[in-house]
């Protein structure tokens, strides 16, 4: 039993903790990005040239430490000498051998095919009448002589045969498409005299291979490029390269006399006719295989001057750079040169630095209002991350269109840079932050955003002003965003806002009877549009990602078609209609102490899903018999216990808010499950005791916020209001008051910021609802039968009874603490 009331705890209990690692990297994350967007428009200049060539100096001028300056004209040869020793890439295509001489196979076979159907093993017998006739009469007898003429007549005549039907000349067609080259009809007489042996083929393939080896181009033309060195050749499909001379590479205009040469080296001079045939066959077939990768090349030379070194030369410290009364040379001014560039690395280095401190100094004060002020959203460090977000998003989208200004300002004249930025949307980010979190942290957010605002628009007074009375303007209007069309409204009236501080700003600068004053004011209320624009496009994507809750996204979570509440409307019937009662209650105690009356509305809807799993389990939706009569109280309290983390599991399934999650999980607290606790003790055995409190409690945790402490008074004043056979307004008020009074004896309000006034108020507000609820009714008379059943139709013209008294007294749920109700109860059974 304590084991599994302690799995419960670890499930249910989750709170969210600090992260460190998840705010250092936050923390570096934001200085980074900070000081980037800033450096470029934060007033770095470089210092003008102090000399010019020719003039005299005023003053000795040493130096103040050792430094490096750079030769700029050996930096300069070093790299072109780097560009010119790149040597020109060519690809090399090894496919077009591979497939040439597959085409020259293929198309021969053809034909081989026609001779060997007829007359088998035909090449095999040609050697060997070949071999016998051409051998020695000493190796060969005259008769073995003989008979190879004969077979080689006979094969003759057959082989004529074969080559003087149609199908062989159908053949030799296909042979010439196969081959992809055109042949004239000596060339064909030629390959049947010689019956298209393999050794042809092999022939063919040997002297296209010599040729194509080599590297072909289209023209000589194409390799001027390549300097003395040669150039570089890569092997498609594979990764060999190397460096080969241009002397060797072939033009097409080269390759005859190569083929030539080849030829006659591989065929007898005797098969001149065939030497012809072959030669024909390779020419036709031979390509450029060797073509100039400009790209490559081009990156191979960039590579190069990139990687050359520059070239410098030290200067010590103290040395004489120039005299008083010398003129400026160019080597001297190189020197002043680096002298400048030297400072200019030292400001910009400490300009750097300085923004670091200050970004890192707003963090930190943000930080500590934040542990101070709002603990419980430090916990989380989702908020952390979204506050992070928001502030880059505003920063970074002011500094694009800061971007987009300049280059709109470059382009026409006709609107001065400055009118541009008043159309910056400034206000965005506090109004984000007054929507999904509330208004004191945007009012923090909003000084922050005018500071940096200031940096990013070089120490401009005016911008800051915008944005901090726009800001203001935002987020002070935080309780209407109850609808998206509130954030046009407010986007409007910060265009408004706008309008009137430039105006005011205008009237100070004496500008605004001008030009520039009218651009000022349509600008200034463009950015109170754009604010609209980007928070109306930015509220959902956050809401999604960060799984935050808006007052628009409760809204959406109120309507009553939603899946979830579809769901236990069908399956827990008695359940959601306790929801509803409890929402009523929960909003008017809201209200009544300041809280978020929608947040604890919509928490109330979704606080007990969990019944949905075992709603027969649970008293209001119990037709007739008890389920928890059979059972024993421990499993009992197991079964009413389990239904937080049910809700839970049903609220992450369907991607509920966490601020929803958390009227779930928290909604009981650590209560005591009372009724079950004491039928346990009636049933244990006086002697052992072995019934204890811890097992019978709900594993927490306990309300965090006042919302959720509402919740959970709400839920325990409605179940037990239930309880009441008269439920009277001084009984229900005594009802209202001890409930509210266990639960703070019990410690249950112990971890949120209500305080006495607040408790009283929502006693009163409880109370009031109550009342309205349980209101008296008149006692009808009864009627006859036919009359109560003609006049007893509802407007629908549905059949309804009407009871003079109801029998109120039902099982208290495990909210009801209440030992009275413990002892009416018991009475009743």
């Amino acid at each position: 039993m304590k084991n599994i009331i302690q799995k419960l705890k670890i499930l249910n209990n989750r709170k969210y903790k600090r992260s460190p690692f998840l705010i250092w990297v936050s923390i570096v994350f934001m200085v980074m990005i900070l000081t980037f967007l800033l450096i470029p428009i934060s007033g770095i200049e470089i210092p003008s040239r102090p000399f010019m060539i020719g003039d005299i100096a005023s003053r000795d001028i040493k130096a103040p430490k050792d430094f490096l300056i750079e030769d700029k004209a050996s930096t300069e040869k070093n790299k072109k000498e780097a560009e010119e020793g790149v040597r020109p890439v060519y690809d090399f295509d090894t496919k077009i051998i591979q497939d040439t001489h597959k085409k020259v196979s293929d198309a021969f076979r053809l034909i081989q095919e026609i001779y060997l159907t007829n007359i088998p093993n035909l090449y095999l017998q040609l050697e060997e009448i070949e071999s016998a006739l051409s051998a020695p009469e000493d190796e060969v007898s005259a008769e073995k002589k003989a008979e190879s003429k004969m077979l080689a007549e006979r094969l003759k005549d057959e082989m004529r045969e074969i080559e003087t039907g149609s199908s062989f000349k159908d053949k030799e067609e296909e042979f010439k498409k196969a081959l992809g080259i055109e042949l004239s009809q000596k060339s064909l007489k030629t390959l049947r005299w010689h019956h298209y042996k393999p050794a042809i083929v092999s022939h063919i393939n040997h002297i296209f291979d010599i040729v194509m080896r080599r590297g072909v181009v289209g023209s000589r033309e194409l390799l001027k490029s390549a300097g003395p060195g040669g150039i570089t050749v890569r092997e498609l499909g594979s990764e060999n390269e190397y460096v080969i001379d241009t002397g060797k590479i072939l033009a097409m205009n080269e390759i005859t006399d190569i083929i030539n040469k080849s030829v006659k080296s591989v065929i007898e001079k005797r098969h001149k006719s065939l030497q012809r045939v072959v030669t024909e066959i390779c020419k036709k077939l031979a390509q450029p295989n060797l073509t100039f990768n400009k790209q490559e090349t081009e990156l191979r030379k960039t590579m190069a001057v990139e990687s050359a070194k520059p070239v410098f030369f030290q200067i010590k410290k103290g040395e004489m750079i120039i005299r008083e009364g010398e003129r400026i040379t160019s080597e001297h001014l190189l020197k002043l040169k680096g002298l400048t560039s030297e400072k200019k690395i030292y400001s910009t280095v400490m300009l750097i630095a300085g923004l670091i401190l200050f970004i890192i100094l707003i963090l930190y004060l943000v930080w500590i209002y934040l542990q101070r002020f709002k603990p419980r959203f430090v916990q989380r460090g989702e908020n952390l991350l979204l506050l992070c977000v928001i502030l880059l998003i505003n920063i970074i989208i002011a500094w694009l269109i800061i971007g987009v200004a300049r280059a709109v300002a470059d382009y026409t004249s006709y609107i001065d840079i400055s009118s541009y930025l008043y159309a910056i949307p400034f206000a965005a980010g506090p109004l984000l932050v007054a929507i999904l979190f509330d208004v004191e942290i945007g009012i923090v957010f909003t000084i922050v955003t005018s500071l940096l605002v200031g940096f990013l628009m070089e120490g401009e007074f005016s911008y800051s002003l915008i944005t901090l009375i726009g800001g203001l303007v935002a987020v002070f209007r935080v309780n209407q965003y109850k609808q998206r069309s509130a954030i046009l409204k407010t986007g409007i009236l910060i265009g408004v806002v706008n309008i009137l501080t430039i105006i005011a700003l205008d009237l100070i600068n004496s500008s605004i009877f001008s030009v520039k004053g009218f651009h000022d004011i349509l600008m200034g209320f463009v950015g109170g549009v754009l604010v609209a624009m980007v928070v109306s496009g930015i509220v959902p994507l956050l809401e999604s990602i960060f799984h935050v809750t808006s007052d628009i996204k409760l809204l959406e979570l109120s309507d009553m078609n939603h899946p979830l509440l579809r769901q236990l409307v069908l399956n827990a019937p008695g359940t959601f209609h306790h929801s509803i009662i409890v929402g009523s209650l929960a909003e008017a105690a809201s209200e009544s102490i300041g809280a978020n009356s929608l947040l604890a509305r919509v928490g109330s809807y979704y606080h007990d899903i969990g019944k949905m799993k075992k709603p027969e389990y649970f008293i209001e939706n119990q037709p007739d018999d008890n389920k928890h009569d059979n059972l024993a109280p421990s499993m009992s309290s197991l079964i009413i216990i389990s239904h937080v983390k049910d809700g839970i599991e049903f609220a992450k399934e369907n991607r509920l808010m966490e601020r929803i999650i958390d009227f779930i999980r928290e909604h009981h607290g650590t209560s005591l499950i009372t009724y079950f606790y004491s039928k346990a003790k009636e049933k244990e055995d006086p002697q052992h005791q072995l019934t204890q409190k811890e097992n019978y409690r709900y594993a927490g945790p306990r309300p965090q916020t006042k919302e959720t402490a509402i919740i959970l008074l709400a839920d325990s004043v409605e179940a037990a209001s239930r309880t009441l056979t008269e439920p009277t307004s001084s009984r229900l008020q005594g009802l209202v008051h001890k409930i509210i009074s266990d639960k703070f004896v019990d410690g249950q309000l112990d971890e949120c910021d209500l305080t006495l006034r607040d408790l009283h108020n929502i006693a009163e507000s409880f109370i009031r609802i109550l009342t309205g609820i349980f209101h008296l009714r008149i006692d009808y008379p009864e009627i006859d039968t036919e009359e109560k059943t003609r006049e007893g139709r509802d407007a629908n013209g549905d059949i309804f009874e009407k009871s003079a008294k109801e029998d109120n007294i039902r099982l208290p749920q495990d909210k009801n603490n209440d030992s009275e109700n413990i002892r009416r109860l018991k009475r009743a059974g």
